[in-house]
């Protein structure tokens, strides 16, 4: 089933049959509880909002999201955001499916011809329906389910839990909620720690909820924290993140707000500028890699990217400063371009000068109106705008310094506005920040006991036979003093699964000119390796030769004539200018000796795509420019009705299209015979005009030189008489 996007209607129908099949299960007492983290978290939270299906009885979710369109990985504080998830899903979109991973006509009609998603997405960069129809923000009334929800100070989705904490809890008959030093991960997965068994919590919640058993869990505050306390300066790394845990309430009840005014001289101050003064910021858009790819990643010191920031410090710390909860920031700010983002991170000024990202959020320019009017600047007007940094916790030791560091760059992370300007930042009453500060009591420091509960060895079971090898994360930056800078990444993972060996890499090179903001390029691969068949061989271990191999050419050192194997690989371009973003992308499927490739352009309103049977000769199947709407239609066109599989359709091409291959007539002879269903060696007429008729609307010229021992060539000529999209040179007998 072709799907068209996230979270659409088909898994939400799919969900609820499961649902539905669980709870009819004999076994079962008709109770269903439903868990997830990152995709499958937002599955859990839409069955619970938006489906309600009676067997339901409880969700888990972990690192979810409650607003599609802000608080997502496409357009992160509404602004456009480019990273490895949008290759990957473009790429595994387009994969032949488990367990047989058939290339058949339909996985070409389904899959492998799918508009890639990024191109999806930017037709929806505004906030509207699109992305509000399964947002959880829009349904709170909807959440009446018991609903736990974990989430982490260094993951994405840091602000849902408490988010719908806020907005649903009088509806639910419990919400329970975790916020820890977590990546996009479970706690006893996590790197670094604490950490804790998860796993032992998640069937504490379900015992109770489905089995009615008394597991002590309702009787736990709804609201466990992680106070994080980082005296270490940022590139000293540690096991654990320095910090304890702790039961709040919330709003916390031992929280203040304490403002500081941004002067003049980058001073933090709890008194007001008496004079207005004005600093400016000559726009860089290549600045801000040290901020890493999303909001909360283990970013190293922010110090290199402050440097081409307006930043504000406090003096000294004499005791420290404990926050927790949301930043707020207000800014009297004005541009020379009709489009600017502004970028507010909240920092900690260690003693040897080094700076811990600690907070941060962005704003988008064209929603200083709110998201929902969006609309340009005007040149040199002022504006008064509100930032809500992301959800944190932190403790500024004494002899810190607290500092406010405000950019309209966040790079690589949001992708640059495409205007030359200068932006100013009004020094007054309008521009400050409120810290949500706490006053610990220390009599209550009771540290809550799941949080204690570490994974046992023997709960372990890992089946290291499988697993390969796998590179880390790699980032780059490269810069090329006063044209670009580039940020690079790569990944590779090799697998033994099953007799499957099977490689996935993931790379993108990401360009910001120094010279002309618009001139922004994202250039990606991801490229996907399955060899069947290997019989359990053991490859890569104890065999240095085979891991040099592999590490080189992405395949084990196999006969790969014996046994079947593909290559599918995805390159996608998206580029902008001052005013449109464009989208190219090559998907390539490579299988024994199949060679199918997809190329597809986007424009403003139609797309321009070819499909190539051929790499050697570049052999064009068909190319054609079309409206969006009428893409989906038109590309199952060709194959729909005629009544040949795909790969007898390919094998068809070659000869009839240009440029000419003379060289392999015992392809061609092939192809006559399966184009005959009496398979006598003669070409079947109808079924060649049908080819013909099928091509026509596509406006495909196509050339065909026959080299023939059985051709009738009588009736090629009554096809080239009355077949007008027919040119070309038929050979001589």
């Amino acid at each position: 089933v072709r799907i068209p996007k996230e979270y659409s209607k088909i898994e939400l129908d799919d969900c609820e049959s499961v649902i539905e099949q669980l709870a009819a299960y004999p076994l079962s007492n008709g109770a269903v509880g439903m868990m997830g983290l990152s995709w499958s978290a937002f599955n859990s939270l839409m069955m619970a909002t938006l489906r309600h299906p009676p067997a339901l009885k409880a969700i888990f979710a972990a690192h979810g999201s409650e607003d599609l369109y802000y608080n997502d990985i496409h357009f992160m504080d509404g602004i456009f955001h480019q990273d490895q998830y949008m290759l990957y899903i473009d790429q595994e979109n387009a994969l032949p499916g488990f367990p047989n991973y058939s290339t058949d006509d339909n996985f070409i009609h389904q899959r492998f011809n799918l508009y890639p998603w990024t191109d999806l997405y930017l037709q929806y960069q505004v906030d509207s329906e699109f992305w509000r129809e399964h947002s959880v923000k829009y349904h709170y009334e909807n959440l009446t389910l018991p609903i736990y929800l974990l989430a982490g100070y260094y993951d994405a989705y840091k602000d849902f839990a408490l988010n719908i904490y806020n907005n649903a809890r009088q509806f639910s008959p419990k919400i329970k909620i975790v916020v820890g030093p977590f990546t996009h991960s479970m706690p006893e997965d996590n790197q670094p720690g604490p950490g804790y068994d998860g796993n032992s919590e998640i069937v504490a919640w379900f015992d109770y909820w489905l089995k009615g058993q008394d597991t002590n869990i309702l009787n736990e505050p709804d609201v466990t924290l992680f106070i994080r306390n980082t005296s270490l300066p940022p590139s000293a790394r540690s096991e654990n993140i320095p910090g304890e845990w702790r039961y709040e309430t919330w709003p916390v009840e031992h929280s203040h707000l304490k403002r500081f005014y941004l002067t003049d001289g980058n001073g933090l101050s709890f008194s007001e500028q008496n004079e207005s003064r004005v600093n400016e910021l000559v726009y860089k858009p290549w600045i801000g890699v040290e901020s890493g790819a999303l909001w909360g990643d283990l970013s190293g010191d922010q110090s290199p990217y402050d440097k081409d920031c307006l930043v504000y410090d406090s003096g000294i710390l004499n005791e420290s400063v404990e926050i927790v909860g949301f930043v707020r920031v207000s800014l009297q700010v004005s541009t020379t371009a009709k489009l600017a983002h502004w970028i507010v991170r909240l920092e900690d000024v260690h003693p040897n000068s080094q700076v811990s990202l600690v907070t941060g959020t962005g704003l988008n320019g064209a929603h200083h109106n709110g998201r929902e009017k969006p609309e340009y600047l005007i040149s040199d007007r002022i504006y008064n705008l509100t930032l809500q940094l992301h959800f944190t916790t932190w403790t500024f030791s004494p002899n810190h310094r607290i500092r406010i560091a405000v950019s309209n760059s966040r790079f690589h992370s949001l992708w640059p506005t495409p205007y030359r300007m200068t932006t100013k930042l009004y020094l007054n009453s309008r521009t400050y920040v409120d810290l949500p500060v706490t006053i610990h009591s220390m009599t209550n420091n009771v540290s809550p006991s799941f949080t204690q509960r570490q994974v046992q060895p023997f709960d372990v079971s890992r089946d290291e036979h499988n697993y390969l090898y796998s590179q880390p994360r790699v980032y780059q930056v490269t810069q090329r003093e006063n044209i670009e800078t580039t940020v690079t990444f790569s990944r590779v993972n090799y697998k033994n699964i099953h007799n499957n060996f099977i490689t996935s890499s993931l790379s993108w090179n990401f360009t910001s000119s120094h010279s002309d903001p618009a001139n922004v390029t994202w250039l990606t691969e991801a490229k996907h390796i399955y060899v069947f068949d290997i019989s359990n061989r053991p490859i890569c271990q104890n065999n240095e030769n085979q891991c040099i191999h592999i590490l080189n050419n992405g395949y084990p050192d196999f006969d790969l004539a014996r046994r079947r194997y593909f290559e599918l690989k995805t390159n996608m371009i998206v580029k902008s200018d001052v005013d449109n973003f464009h989208v190219t992308l090559v998907r390539t499927l490579r299988e024994n000796d199949l060679f199918l490739k997809l190329n597809w352009r986007e424009s403003s309103d139609s797309v321009t795509f070819s499909i190539i049977t051929d790499d050697a000769y570049n052999d064009q199947l068909c190319s054609h420019r079309i409206s969006k709407q009428e893409y989906e239609q038109q590309s199952a066109h060709l194959l729909g009705k005629l009544k040949l599989s795909w790969k007898q359709f390919l094998l068809i091409l070659r000869i009839f299209v240009n440029p000419v291959d003379d060289s392999n007539s015992k392809t061609k002879r092939e192809i006559f015979d399966l184009m005959d269903e009496k398979r006598n060696g003669q070409i079947d007429v109808d079924r060649i005009r049908q080819l013909i008729s099928l091509i026509n609307p596509w406006k495909v010229n196509i050339i065909g030189d026959v080299d023939g021992t059985s051709v009738d060539f009588n009736k090629f000529d009554r096809m080239i008489a009355n077949g007008k999209v027919i040119t070309g040179l038929i050979a001589q007998k």
